[in-house]
């Protein structure tokens, strides 16, 4: 059996419970022995926030201290210049070798245009793919695709670095880190849906006072 790396990619704009809760229990499902923060300072389909990158990387780091399940990964955050999936995942594995498995993360609702992410069909020759539920409608174009590569049973993960399809049965968090930014513009409270450490730090820089 390998060891199982998640990759879990977005914007973070705040990190909030929703992200944690999905780590977690994504990594009891399928039995993920780390996983990797992948913060995205110019996200190639969606629009930029005007939080720093300093900023979410901080809030990050207090989300995710003090739990050995947790890292972040910082190949998205050092240049100015949108940065691909496929691009990361190469560099990844230039740093982690083919014996460890590796999955990347998303919602079902980037299916929604993952057929226009760069090179989006050799993502599979680097990792595998963990699709987490959310109510949308499957492109026909990737249906085909998808079973092709898609297996039910996760321990297949687990005997294969790279390659395979799975539906996750942990639905994707019903907590919206634009709200949560919007919430705060307002001046409420938001300590129920972030860290208190991370809710703390929003306060003290003012963020999202706009």
């Amino acid at each position: 059996m390998k060891k199982l790396y998640g990759i879990f990619g977005g914007n973070f704009d705040p990190i909030h419970y929703g992200h944690i809760y999905l780590a977690k229990r994504l990594a009891k499902e399928v039995y993920i022995d780390k996983i990797i923060f992948l913060p995205n300072n110019y996200p190639p389909h969606r629009a930029q926030t005007k939080t720093s990158i300093v900023d979410k990387i901080n809030m990050i780091q207090l989300a995710t201290q003090n739990n050995t399940l947790f890292e972040i990964s910082y190949l998205e955050t050092n240049n100015n210049n949108i940065c691909y999936t496929i691009d990361t995942l190469k560099k990844i594995r230039e740093r982690i070798n083919y014996s460890t498995a590796l999955c990347f993360i998303i919602g079902e609702d980037n299916l929604d245009n993952f057929h226009l992410w760069k090179d989006w069909n050799k993502i599979l020759l680097y990792a595998h793919l963990i699709i987490c539920p959310r109510n949308h409608k499957k492109k026909k174009q990737l249906i085909d695709w998808i079973k092709l590569y898609l297996i039910h049973d996760y321990h297949f993960l687990h005997q294969k670095s790279f390659g395979y399809i799975f539906f996750s049965k942990i639905p994707f968090f019903d907590i919206s880190s634009t709200e949560i930014r919007k919430q705060y513009s307002l001046g409420k409270s938001c300590h129920t849906l972030v860290p208190k450490n991370v809710n703390n730090y929003i306060l003290l820089k003012k963020l999202y006072l706009y």
